[in-house]
């Protein structure tokens, strides 16, 4: 029987997504939190074997609830909840686990498990989390800082001159804008760049040289390009993530 897995990142905006299907990624992507139980029920109907497997990690606990509650009586779909009937185990020295949030808690377990470690994990989603986990496996601590669709936003929101309405640049065409709304591009993106590369060097110099960092998320591949110090970028960790830690459930 061909194992079917759809792991769910439910971020604080959107979701990200991944269906698996006898262990290959077959689907990956994006999408709002309104065609997630389209998207669970659709899947749950197709293939000869139509059983599937939800590993869902959220931060976004009303829309947990709501999916758990939809589905938890589906004969064909089995929901597994991280934090709920899927534990996660990472060592750490947070002062409360608790209150750190799961997308954080499944990107350090996926590190520990898949990367060669020390790691500085930079994730870009509407907030840039950096979590630090050292050569042992053990979490250290972070950093929370808006992420760069949030401050592009604000910037358009609160600033009455500015052009509104827009939505987060891909690319700059220049480092140096000729009207505002290219100024504000290469502002963000360059501002973003350097920013994650002075943190990383700031990171290094208290932390070791050999500190790798892996960077994911919606943006990661988007601030990628106006930085120089980053090792590697998977904006699929996450998922991977997800599933590694619904193969190791008892």
């Amino acid at each position: 029987m061909v194992k079917r897995i759809l792991a769910v990142d439910i971020g604080n905006t959107a979701a990200t997504t991944g269906f698996y299907e006898g262990g290959r990624l077959i689907d990956f992507g994006s999408m709002y939190y309104d065609d997630i139980p389209k998207y669970i029920l659709k899947l749950s109907k197709n293939g000869r074997d139509s059983h599937l497997d939800v590993v869902l990690s959220s931060v976004f606990p009303k829309m947990t609830s709501f999916l758990k509650h939809k589905f938890q009586r589906t004969k064909n779909i089995k929901m597994w909840i991280v934090g709920d009937n899927l534990p996660i185990k990472i060592r750490h020295k947070y002062n409360y686990l608790s209150s750190l949030g799961c997308d954080r808690k499944v990107n350090i377990y996926g590190a520990v498990l898949m990367y060669r470690l020390p790691m500085l994990v930079i994730d870009y989603g509407t907030a840039i989390t950096f979590d630090l986990i050292d050569s042992k496996g053990v979490f250290q601590g972070g950093m929370i800082i808006p992420g760069p669709e949030t401050a592009y936003r604000a910037l358009s929101q609160r600033a009455a001159l500015l052009p509104k309405g827009l939505s987060m640049p891909r690319k700059s065409k220049s480092f140096l804008g000729r009207n505002a709304r290219e100024c504000m591009e290469s502002g963000i993106l360059e501002g973003y760049g350097a920013m994650t590369d002075e943190l990383i060097m700031r990171f290094r110099k208290r932390y070791g040289k050999n500190l790798r960092v892996l960077a994911t998320g919606g943006f990661a591949e988007v601030i990628h390009p106006y930085t120089k110090n980053i090792d590697a970028i998977d904006p699929k960790h996450s998922i991977k993530a997800l599933l590694a830690l619904w193969r190791s459930r008892k």
